[in-house]
C-alpha cells in the first residue's frame, strides 16, 4: 500500500488485499481523530499495476479544502468500518515535503470524434500551465497544455481546475476502436487510457456506404449525434475539400442581377462570378458611407437593364462568392415563394490570406441590428428591393434589414442557406461603427422605434450598442430561493438599486422559512409566496408568477448578484419589442467565467449552456458574446417575460420538466407562438454560491424535451450545423456538418406527446 501527500491538498496511495487482489477495498480518512472523507480504492495506480497484483485499478485520493488546512494538523487512513490503520499518518503542518510521485488529480472524456478533453487540479495562481500528450500505441499523437478554466463540482462544493482539449489526427478515424493514454507533464493522468472509436466521415455515412447495411444507417445517425466528431478551425482547408460546397441538383430557371456595392474591389468581386449567365451585373460607385449608395442608380439599373430579372445578388465590394453558392442560393429562393432573400455563411480573410470560417444562424434580427457583416452577400428578390428603395434605403445594411420595415411578421421571410458561401475581407470595426450606427438608426426610424445608440469596443466585427425606449411597466421581481438557507436578506439588498428605479415589487419564493426572517423581509417590503414542502421547481415557481400580479415578471435564482446597477432596465429595453417574449442576462460562476449565456438544444435533447467557462469579456467565436442575440433557449436561473404571456402559455410544464429544462421547453412555446427569445450581453448577474445540485441526471427530462421538441433539437435554429452540435459547441467544424437544408428561424409547434411515451 501506499498513504502520501502529493500536493498541499491532495492525500493519495493505492491499498491491495494481497489474498484477493480483484477486490476494491473501502478506505476512510481520518483528520486529527475525526472521520472526513470515504471512498473506495478502484483508481488506477501506475505503481500498483506495476506490483502486478490484479488490474492496477486500486487507487485513491482525498482532496481537501484549502481554506480548512490551517485548522488541520494530522491525517490518517483506516480501511472503513473497520479499526485497521493503513500507513503512517501524516503531519499536515508541514509546508514541505511532499511526494509527487502520484498521478496529478484530474478528469478525461471522449468528446466523441476526435476529441478529448479534461481538467487538471493545478494551483490556481499558478502561471504554468501543465503540458498534456497524447499517447496511441507508444507514440505521442497531440499535445496541448491545460490553458483554460473549468469548474469541478463535488456534492454542493466546487472548485476551479485548469482546462484542456485535445484534437487527435484523422488518420485515427479508421473505424477500428484507439487507446488513448494521457500524460501530463510526463506522468499518466489516473483516468487510464480512453477509449474512442472515429469513422472518416461519420458512422451514418459509413453505413450508407455498404448497401447491405444500409438499414443500419440511423443507428449510425444516432451515434453521431451522441458522439460528434470536429475538426479546429485551422484545419478549415482540409474540412472544405472533404465537404466542399455543393452545386445545386439542377440550374435555377430564375434570372439574377448583380449589384457590388460600397468601397472596396468591386471587379475582384465580379471576377469570382465568373462568366455569370444569368443576367447584368454593376458596380455602383461608393457613396458618402463605406457599404453606402445612391438609391436612385441602384433602382435605375433595376428598371432597365435589370428589368426582366426575378431577383438581385448584392455584394459588398471586395466579397468574393465561391462556385456553387449562387445556385444554392437561387435553387432555394425559387423552392420557398414565401422568402424574401437569403443568404449563407462567411469566410473572413485577414491580411495574410488565412481564412476563419464564420458559420451564422438562422436569421438573427437582435444580432443582425448590433452586428455587421450579415449583409456582406444574399440573394433578394427583386419586388422587395424595389420596395426598399423607394422608401430610400440607402445602405446595405439596411436593405438586408428592409422586409421587417414592412411588419414583423416579416422576420420568417429570411431564408438561411448554411454553407460557406462568400469570401470577404476582415473589416475595420472601428471605421465601421459611424456607418453600422447611421443604417440601424435610419431602420428604426422607419419602424418607429425609439432607441440609443452607442459602438461597442471594437472586436474583430463592427458593433453597435441598442438601447430601445421601454414603455413603463409593473414588474414583479421573484427571487428563487429553492435552499431556505440561502441569505436572502443580503438578495434582497443586492436588488435594492432595481427596486428604486421603477414600478418593481419583490418576492421571495420558497418553502418554510424561519418567522423571524419572513418577519424581516415583511418589513424590507419583500413579500413571501411560500410553498409547500415537496413541490417541484417547476410548480412553485408557476404558483409564484400566479400570485405575483405585474406586467412583466423577472424570475431570478436567490444566489446571483447584479453586476451592475442597469440589469433590469437592460432587459425591459430588450423586451420593448412586442415580438420579444423572453430576455435573459449573461450568467457568470464564482470564478467570474461565463456559466451560461443563452442555451442550445443537442441532438439529444439535453440543453447546453452556450460558451460556458468562457472568461469574462471573451468576445467568443464571431463576436456572439459582445452583441445582444437570439438564443433557442434559456435556464430559470434569470428571465424576464410577460406574465399574461407565461400564464397563457401554461409557463413551466411541471409534469414534463420539474426541475431541469421547464425554462428551455418554457422559451421553445414561446419561439412557437411567434415570440423571440433574447440574450443580453449587457446584463450581468453573478453566483454568489455554488447552484442547487438537481435530483437525478436529467435523462428522462432530456427524453422528454427531444420527444416534444425534435426539429429543433435535429437542427438548433441559432446554431450552426457546420459546427459541432455536442461537448465543445464552438471549438471548430463539425466532421461531417449537420443539414446544409434552408432554414428560418421559425420554430414549429410541439409534437404532442402523452407523458411516459418517450
Amino acid at each position: 500500500m501506499r498513504f502520501v501527500r502529493s500536493s498541499e491538498t491532495v492525500l493519495e496511495g493505492y491499498v491491495i488485499d494481497p489474498v484477493d487482489p480483484e477486490r476494491r477495498l473501502a478506505v476512510e480518512l481520518l483528520l486529527d481523530g475525526y472521520p472526513a472523507q470515504l471512498m473506495r480504492a478502484q483508481l488506477l495506480d501506475r505503481e500498483a499495476l506495476a506490483l502486478g497484483r490484479g488490474d492496477g485499478c486500486h487507487g485513491f485520493r482525498f482532496v481537501l479544502e484549502a481554506g480548512a488546512l490551517a485548522g488541520l494538523g494530522r491525517a490518517e487512513l483506516r480501511l472503513a468500518n473497520l479499526d485497521i490503520a493503513l500507513g503512517e499518518p501524516i503531519d499536515l503542518r508541514a509546508a514541505t515535503g511532499f511526494d509527487p510521485s502520484g498521478a496529478p488529480s484530474a478528469g478525461a472524456q471522449w468528446d466523441g470524434g476526435l476529441t478529448v478533453s479534461g481538467w487538471l487540479d493545478i494551483n490556481p495562481t499558478s502561471v504554468a500551465p501543465r503540458h498534456v500528450e497524447a499517447v496511441v500505441d507508444g507514440a505521442v499523437v497531440a499535445r496541448t497544455v491545460a490553458d483554460r478554466w473549468r469548474k469541478v463540482t463535488a456534492g454542493n462544493a466546487a472548485r476551479p481546475v485548469a482546462g484542456f482539449r485535445l484534437t487527435l489526427p484523422r488518420s485515427l478515424a479508421d473505424g477500428h476502436p484507439r487507446d488513448v493514454e494521457l500524460l501530463a507533464d510526463g506522468r499518466p493522468l489516473p483516468v487510464g487510457p480512453l477509449t474512442l472509436v472515429a469513422f472518416p466521415d461519420g458512422l451514418a455515412a459509413d453505413l450508407k456506404a455498404r448497401a447491405e447495411y444500409e438499414q443500419d444507417v440511423p443507428r449510425g445517425a444516432l451515434f453521431d449525434a451522441i458522439l460528434p466528431d470536429h475538426v479546429p478551425f485551422t484545419l478549415f482547408e482540409d474540412w472544405d475539400r472533404r465537404f466542399p460546397l455543393v452545386t445545386a441538383s439542377e440550374p435555377g430557371n430564375s434570372r439574377v442581377a448583380v449589384l457590388v456595392v460600397g468601397a472596396g474591389d468591386g471587379e475582384a468581386s465580379l471576377a469570382a462570378l465568373g462568366d455569370h449567365p444569368g443576367g447584368p451585373m454593376a458596380i455602383l460607385a461608393p457613396f458618402e458611407t463605406s457599404g453606402g449608395f445612391d438609391p436612385a442608380a441602384a433602382r435605375l439599373f433595376l428598371e432597365t437593364e435589370a428589368a426582366d430579372c426575378d431577383a438581385i445578388l448584392w455584394l459588398r465590394a471586395g466579397a468574393r462568392l465561391r462556385p456553387g453558392a449562387l445556385s444554392r442560393w437561387q435553387a432555394a429562393l425559387e423552392a420557398d415563394p414565401a422568402a424574401s432573400l437569403c443568404y449563407g455563411d462567411l469566410l473572413l480573410q485577414a491580411e495574410d490570406g488565412t481564412l476563419q470560417p464564420l458559420a451564422l444562424p438562422a436569421f438573427d434580427y437582435e444580432r443582425a441590428l448590433e452586428q455587421s457583416l450579415f449583409e456582406t452577400a444574399f440573394l433578394m428578390r427583386r419586388d422587395e428591393a424595389m420596395d426598399a428603395l423607394a422608401r430610400g434605403v440607402a445602405h446595405l445594411h439596411r436593405l438586408f434589414l428592409a422586409p421587417i420595415e414592412a411588419g414583423l411578421h416579416r422576420l420568417g421571410r429570411f431564408l438561411h442557406v448554411p454553407g460557406l458561401a462568400a469570401i470577404c475581407p476582415i473589416p475595420s470595426p472601428r471605421a465601421e461603427a459611424e456607418t453600422l450606427a447611421a443604417s440601424v438608426s435610419s431602420h428604426l426610424s422607419a419602424r418607429g422605434v425609439a432607441a440609443d445608440l452607442r459602438p461597442r469596443p471594437a472586436m474583430t466585427l463592427p458593433a453597435l450598442r441598442v438601447r430601445r425606449k421601454a414603455a413603463p411597466a409593473t414588474i414583479a421581481l421573484i427571487l428563487d430561493a429553492d435552499d431556505p438557507s440561502l441569505p436572502l436578506r443580503e438578495a434582497g439588498e443586492a436588488l435594492r438599486p432595481a427596486r428604486r428605479a421603477g414600478d418593481v415589487q419583490l418576492f421571495v419564493s420558497a418553502g418554510i422559512l424561519d418567522p423571524s426572517l419572513r418577519e424581516a423581509l415583511r418589513l424590507d417590503g419583500i413579500e413571501l409566496l411560500q410553498s409547500s414542502g415537496g413541490r417541484s421547481r417547476a410548480a412553485r415557481l408557476n404558483a409564484a408568477v400566479e400570485a405575483a400580479p405585474a406586467d412583466l415578471v423577472c424570475i431570478l435564482d436567490a444566489r446571483l448578484r447584479p453586476v451592475g446597477a442597469d440589469w433590469l432596465d437592460e432587459l425591459t429595453s430588450r423586451i420593448a419589442e412586442t415580438d420579444v417574449g423572453a430576455v435573459a442576462p449573461v450568467l457568470l460562476g464564482g470564478d467570474g467565467a461565463v456559466a451560461e449565456a443563452g442555451r442550445i438544444l443537442s441532438p439529444l435533447g439535453h440543453s447546453l449552456p452556450a460558451f460556458e467557462g468562457m472568461a469574462s469579456g471573451d468576445p467568443a467565436y464571431g463576436d456572439a458574446l459582445t452583441v445582444a442575440r437570439q438564443t433557442s433557449g434559456l435556464s430559470w436561473s434569470a428571465v424576464l417575460t410577460r406574465r399574461a404571456e407565461f400564464l397563457a402559455l401554461g409557463g413551466f410544464d411541471a409534469l414534463l420538466f420539474p426541475h431541469r429544462f421547464g425554462a428551455q421547453d418554457y422559451a421553445l412555446k414561446l419561439q412557437a407562438f411567434g415570440r423571440r427569445v433574447v440574450q443580453s450581453p449587457d446584463a450581468v448577474l453573478k453566483l454568489s454560491a455554488p447552484p442547487l445540485t438537481l435530483p437525478g441526471d436529467g435523462s428522462r427530462e432530456a427524453r422528454a424535451l427531444l420527444a416534444r421538441w425534435p426539429g429543433v433539437a435535429a437542427s438548433d435554429p441559432f446554431h450552426s450545423p457546420l459546427l459541432p452540435r455536442g461537448g465543445s459547441l464552438h471549438a471548430g467544424l463539425a466532421w461531417p456538418p449537420g443539414s446544409l437544408a434552408p432554414r428560418r428561424s421559425q420554430v414549429a409547434p410541439a409534437r404532442a406527446v402523452p407523458p411516459g411515451w418517450w
